[in-house]
């Protein structure tokens, strides 16, 4: 039995996993999170020693100010390595980057070195890694102008309005669905990586 935490396990990509993942109660026990955990770093503390394997899905995706968007999700991995180095644990981290990375602003900058600080602990402690590219992601229960174009383009359809395209290219997709299954292999089969470039399902032209 592998004892799975998720951070960010009430947010888009997180409930989803959460739900998957306890289809199959033979093979894994959920330890629930709450986002209340990384203000409290004992509860932090009390919840990594818990977890063999951590799925870090909590982020910032949307601010007026970019400034913060960085600091939040730089500082929700630093709060999390913390955690994990004062007690001593090494459970199998998997982090959720974007191809964001790949583009000049504060959010991918943040992803990318989570992504590199979390390779850093990997190699001080010994624990497993998991690093995730991940492309746009689509599906029920996205919220619109935070998750997803496709959620933001849907409810702006549904209510009448005309989508504003704000960058004209192909957009590369996965579904949700389709992803938490392939992190609940990565979970089964121990697949570490400090970069692993999750490929898009689907590619569609809004324009």
């Amino acid at each position: 039995m592998t004892r799975v935490g998720i951070t960010g396990q009430a947010g888009f990509i997180g409930s989803h996993l959460y739900h998957y993942l306890s289809l199959f109660q033979d093979r894994f026990e959920l330890v629930p999170f709450r986002d209340e955990i990384f203000e409290d770093p004992g509860q932090m503390r009390d919840w990594v020693v818990r977890c063999d394997v951590i799925v870090h899905l909590a982020a910032l995706n949307r601010h007026n100010d970019p400034n913060e968007i960085y600091r939040v999700n730089t500082g929700l991995v630093r709060d999390l390595i913390g955690a994990m180095e004062s007690t001593g644990v090494t459970p199998h981290v998997l982090f959720s980057s974007s191809t964001q990375e790949d583009h000049d602003n504060l959010y991918g900058r943040s992803k990318k070195e989570g992504r590199e600080m979390f390779s850093e602990w990997s190699a001080r402690s010994g624990g497993l890694f998991t690093g995730l590219v991940i492309p746009n992601v689509f599906g029920p229960f996205g919220n619109p102008y935070y998750n997803s174009v496709v959620a933001t383009f849907s409810h702006q359809l549904a209510h009448g309005e005309t989508p504003r395209i704000e960058v004209d290219k192909p957009m590369k997709l996965i579904y949700v669905g389709e992803l938490v299954e392939l992190l609940s292999r990565f979970i089964t089969v121990r697949k570490a990586g400090t970069e692993i470039r999750i490929s898009h399902t689907s590619e569609h032209t809004v324009s």
